[in-house]
């Protein structure tokens, strides 16, 4: 098989999370099997030294930037890929990307990594509730909901640029949509944004070598959540579930703005609770891999749980929501359990079960680590990805 020549197309977050991980591994897995790979990469960090007339022209291109349109086409004419893989476009690399693609003939593949496509603030969730007003393309559900960061001008400017797009015909362009679980390909289909014959499911993945797994003989008495302290995330209904649960401690790894609120309710509940901030490297994997186990307890739709794949790895199951893409990913009783969305009461029966059952925790773990040698290994999905490429370019 020739190794393609690969452009990747990113617009990175403020607040670099999870896609970020998934893009710079994808990178180094297509460098590390000999693929000469270009990227164009743009950086929100970007809009904080702007200028008043900057900010201005900030609106025009986010609906249509000719600055990328351009130099996609110069790059293309420059470097020759065989295929342009994107994974973010919004809001500086803008859907003219799509275009220009297209002008040059470059087959495009497209990851699909959240709701974006469908939904101006890429999660589904409003208000403290999940909400799928804007799936079938009037977007503009959510100008009157300062659905964007609590901001009428900016819910508008996504809610225009997702609707013009979709009405233009720009999403059409993409050859093949990937998104990260069934749950995200369901969603594409029932929006009418795609056809069932331009979707390929391809998960995130680990890069080789998979960090060590935990011992599965004992687990240390702490319940880990890694991931973003904001309201969709669910972890006051964890805090909730942890008042009736003594003698363990819960290890919170994660910032972001529902901290504090976090921290007066766990003082408060009167729970065993540490709050470690952001950590990475090993200090993450030593700590997911003495956990009895990790617990995502999102009340909005997750597409693809990365930090339950990185439990998984390290042999610790996962109690998790039985909500968006969390059920294709944890096999209720088998790597770990899942529970009612938003039911602390419900959750707490499940962490009880799971202090007095050590053995089925330890047998759950086992077979989670099987799952990401199986599914989620970097050899796993770079043959996917291949046999996608070699479909989009023939």
């Amino acid at each position: 098989m020739s190794a393609h020549k690969v452009l990747v197309i990113h617009n990175n977050y403020q607040q670099p999370g999870g896609e970020t991980v998934a893009v710079q591994a994808q990178i180094s897995l297509l460098q590390q099997y000999g693929h000469p790979v270009t990227t164009y990469w743009r950086d929100n960090r970007e809009i904080a030294q702007y200028r008043i007339g900057q900010k201005i022209a900030f609106f025009l291109n986010t609906l249509f930037s000719l600055k990328t349109f351009n130099e996609i086409r110069a790059l293309v004419k420059r470097e020759r890929p065989d295929v342009a893989h994107i994974h973010n476009v919004f809001p500086l690399i803008s859907p003219s990307v799509y275009r220009a693609l297209k002008k040059e003939g470059v087959p495009i593949v497209q990851t699909v990594h959240n709701f974006r496509f469908l939904c101006p603030n890429a999660l589904f969730y409003t208000h403290g509730q999940i909400c799928e007003r804007c799936k079938y393309g009037n977007t503009f559900h959510a100008v009157p909901r300062k659905c964007y960061r609590q901001s009428y001008i900016l819910s508008a400017l996504y809610a225009l640029t997702i609707a013009f797009h979709r009405r233009w015909g720009t999403f059409d362009l993409v050859d093949r949509f990937l998104p990260v679980t069934e749950f995200v390909a369901q969603k594409l289909l029932e929006s009418r944004l795609t056809t069932a014959n331009k979707i390929t499911v391809l998960g995130n993945f680990l890069p080789d070598p998979l960090p060590a797994p935990g011992s599965f003989e004992r687990r240390e008495s702490y319940l880990v959540y890694l991931g973003r302290l904001s309201p969709e995330k669910g972890v006051e209904v964890l805090l909730e579930a942890m008042a009736g649960l003594p003698g363990v401690t819960l290890k919170i790894a994660g910032d972001g703005p529902q901290v504090n609120v976090l921290r007066d309710r766990a003082r408060n509940k009167e729970i065993w609770v540490e709050f470690l901030g952001h950590i990475t490297g090993e200090q993450k994997w030593e700590l997911l891999r003495n956990a009895m186990a990790s617990v995502v307890p999102s009340v909005g739709y997750e597409s693809f749980s990365l930090s339950a794949l990185e439990a998984m790895a390290v042999g610790t199951p996962v109690v998790a929501s039985r909500l968006g893409g969390l059920p294709y990913v944890i096999e209720d009783g088998q790597n770990g359990l899942l529970f009612r969305p938003g039911d602390d009461q419900d959750l707490r029966e499940k962490l009880t079960w799971l202090i007095s059952h050590p053995v089925e925790v330890l047998r759950m773990g086992q077979y989670a680590r099987q799952v990401v040698e199986e599914k989620y290994s970097a050899t796993a999905y770079y043959r996917q990805l291949m046999y996608i490429y070699e479909q989009v370019t023939r």
